[in-house]
């Protein structure tokens, strides 16, 4: 095993153990009912570990009051979400997040030297969430030049769902949490007693998406089994219609009984991976969402030997492949379905959906 390796699944399970001391904290409140998507107590804590690696933890909870505006079962929902601004500077690149937030849908919008990167965690399962029950977001960041100067924002919003199957940001609700600036944090975690010389390198560079903040899936379309069997056959005939060269944006989810191995499914079917997101559940039955940014799946595959995981496999993957690659990969044994961009929207998987109506 590289050393590099072992160091960057290390810094990812110490994200979710998330003992280290923190050098940065910061706590807000919002006493408003009727501004539901902004929790009513939250803390973020930061932190570095060598020279090139941040991570976050968000504790969030909503109240009973906030929570009644989330409760609807139909395509016409409100639908809170948290998200990460990188500044200009283009320095801070997502590398892995993982959340005990119910049915979260992760976006990330390029922005480049002019806006930085942006990444918003949907919050789908909006309906699940308990009152007073402190949530856990875990973010871990890598910084390509090890500057002091790159800086993180963090805010709420309200997204909403729309008849044609959107996911669209309700203005104006959007509310400021948290600035953390790179110089404000300590270089040293005393549980490491090294970092990853070269973590920079293995940030996804996606190349292949623009500065744009394309929706995903067809969500809000979907609250039934019938609803759900039904995008299920259109997502299938697309797959089937697809131009056999072209390549296309996609997004497969995994059967529930199938060990997936994204790398070897990327090299069988000649997959540009770009996202992976994956479920790991501890002895008392938590579940926790990960998703792990990039190629460099060797990493993520570590996370299954966390001794807090009593249960860990890949769910779902996102990336780009050919059409006649797409048409394979939807044949395989282990995938239960593989959708393609549509229009403006972007693919994602249905995993959630499936534990919401299948079971």
């Amino acid at each position: 095993m590289k050393k590099r390796t072992a160091v960057t699944a290390a810094l990812a399970m110490q994200l979710f153990l998330c003992t280290g001391a923190f050098a940065y904290e910061s706590e807000f409140t919002n006493s408003k009912a009727a501004n539901a998507d902004l929790p009513a107590k939250a803390k973020l804590e930061a932190y570095k570990v060598g020279k090139d690696f941040m991570t976050t933890k968000v504790r969030a909870e909503w109240t009973k009051e906030q929570l009644q505006s989330f409760q609807k079962q139909s395509m016409f929902r409100n639908i809170p979400a948290l998200a990460f601004q990188t500044d200009a500077s283009d320095a801070l690149k997502p590398k892995v997040i993982m959340t005990n937030l119910p049915g979260v849908k992760v976006d990330l919008n390029t922005g480049g030297e002019k806006e930085g990167d942006e990444v918003i965690v949907s919050i789908l399962g909006g309906d699940r969430l308990n009152p007073n029950k402190s949530y856990t977001l875990y973010t871990g960041w890598s910084s390509r030049d090890g500057n002091d100067k790159p800086s993180l924002t963090l805010h709420s919003l309200q997204r909403f769902g729309q008849p044609g199957g959107t996911i669209n940001d309700l203005s104006d609700t959007k509310d400021q949490l948290a600035h953390i600036e790179w110089k404000q944090i300590s270089e040293t975690n005393p549980n490491f007693k090294s970092a990853p010389e070269n973590l920079a390198a293995s940030s996804i560079s996606h190349v292949d998406e623009k500065n744009t903040k394309t929706v995903k899936g067809d969500y809000t379309n979907i609250y039934s089994k019938e609803t759900l069997e039904q995008y299920r056959k259109s997502a299938a005939q697309r797959v089937e219609s697809l131009s056999e060269q072209s390549f296309w944006p996609f997004a497969a989810t995994f059967n529930n009984s199938a060990t997936s191995d994204p790398k070897k499914l990327a090299e069988i079917y000649s997959l540009q991976i770009s996202q992976v997101y994956a479920i790991g559940k501890t002895a008392d039955g938590e579940e926790f969402t990960v998703i792990w940014f990039g190629d460099d799946l060797k990493d993520l595959s570590l996370l299954e030997k966390h001794p807090r995981f009593t249960k860990f496999r890949i769910i779902e993957i996102e990336g780009r492949a050919t059409g006649d690659s797409l048409r394979s990969l939807a044949h395989s044994s282990s995938v239960s379905l593989v959708e393609v961009a549509d229009k403006d929207r972007q693919p994602t998987g249905i995993y959630w959906l499936d534990q919401l109506y299948c079971d």
